[in-house]
C-alpha cells in the first residue's frame, strides 16, 4: 500500500499581520509632543501606527507612507474615523514642519523632533 501524497495546506497560510503595538512604536509615541500623539491611531489600528512609527526618519518614506493612508488611490475605500484622519494630517503637518500650535519649527529640523524609533 501507498502512503498518502496528498499534503495539508491548511498551516502554510500567510500569517495575519501583527496587529499590537511594538515597543518601538510606544516609545516613538511616547516622544511626540503630546499635541500630535496619535493615540487613537495607536488604540484602533496598531499596525498601522507601526508602519508609520518605522517611517518617521525618512523622509520620502514618511510621506508616502502618509500619503498613501490619506489619500484613497483605489477608490471605494471606507477610510478611518475622523478622528484618526485628523491625527493622520497632524502628523503630517507635524513631520513637514506645519503645525498650527508652534511646536515644530521647520521642516529641517524633522529628524531633531522625534528620535529614531528603536
Amino acid at each position: 500500500m501507498q502512503a498518502s501524497t496528498t499534503r495539508d495546506y491548511r498551516g502554510l497560510r500567510r500569517r495575519q499581520p501583527l496587529d499590537d503595538a511594538l515597543p518601538v512604536t510606544i516609545r516613538w509615541i511616547a516622544r511626540l509632543p503630546a499635541e500630535v500623539r496619535p493615540v487613537a491611531l495607536l488604540r484602533q489600528f496598531p499596525r498601522i501606527a507601526n508602519i508609520v512609527a518605522r517611517a518617521w526618519n525618512d523622509a520620502a518614506e514618511n510621506q508616502a507612507v502618509l500619503d498613501d493612508l490619506l489619500v484613497d488611490r483605489r477608490g471605494g475605500r471606507q477610510g478611518f474615523p475622523l478622528e484618526v484622519t485628523e491625527e493622520l494630517l497632524v502628523l503630517r503637518d507635524y513631520y513637514q514642519g506645519r503645525y498650527a500650535n508652534g511646536v515644530s519649527t521647520g521642516p529641517d529640523d524633522a529628524q531633531d523632533r522625534a528620535p529614531p524609533p528603536g
